[in-house]
């Protein structure tokens, strides 16, 4: 009923009609789920460059609609609809709103999606994007005495920095050393 709901109001707020428009022009293959999203497979425009993105209610996606509504990418299509949840909050807003997150993380972090705190929103692993490791002007912005976490912490990595010892609070901390190994996660 949730995602009905979601659906209908991408629908209202013009960002369905235009995520379709943009599946045609594409010329996808088109799936409908159960709950109103459209799977659009086979998509052939140079932009953006990810498998996967959402407009309104529409996935669209380079491989076939069916490789997205595989029981095996569960996740992945999670992530797609909770971007649908997000467009029918903010409508075509949505679109300003996410280069601005999207120019935000670059800055943190060094990437588009990362930081971006839509992208955070609808789950990074299940979108298929790493945590990568914060720049070190933002890194040292989270710089806190030792002991003073605050709740809401859980998830933080503790690093130390060579230069001052001093311990850095950081959410991104492993994906640095992968980065700097040269191995980079699927996306």
């Amino acid at each position: 009923m949730r995602q009905r709901t979601r659906t209908t109001l991408t629908w209202l707020n013009g960002t369905t009609p235009a995520g379709l428009a943009l599946a045609v022009l594409a010329r996808t293959t088109r799936r409908r789920t159960p709950d109103g999203i459209v799977v659009a497979g086979g998509y052939r425009l140079p932009v953006p460059r990810q498998r996967c993105f959402t407009v309104g209610a529409v996935v669209l996606t380079r491989r076939p609609p069916e490789w997205l509504l595989h029981p095996d990418r569960a996740d992945l299509l999670a992530h797609e609809r909770r971007h649908t949840g997000q467009y029918a909050l903010l409508g075509p807003i949505f679109w300003p709103a996410y280069w601005l997150a999207c120019g935000w993380s670059y800055a943190l972090t060094g990437t588009y999606g990362c930081g971006n705190v839509f992208e955070r929103r609808a789950g990074l692993a299940a979108g298929g994007y790493p945590e990568p490791t914060l720049r070190p002007w933002a890194a040292a912005l989270l710089r806190r005495p030792p002991g003073t976490a605050d709740a809401g912490t859980a998830d933080v990595t503790v690093a130390t920095t060579r230069t001052s010892g001093r311990t850095v609070r950081c959410r991104f901390a492993s994906w640095s050393r992968r980065r700097r190994r040269g191995s980079r996660a699927a996306r």
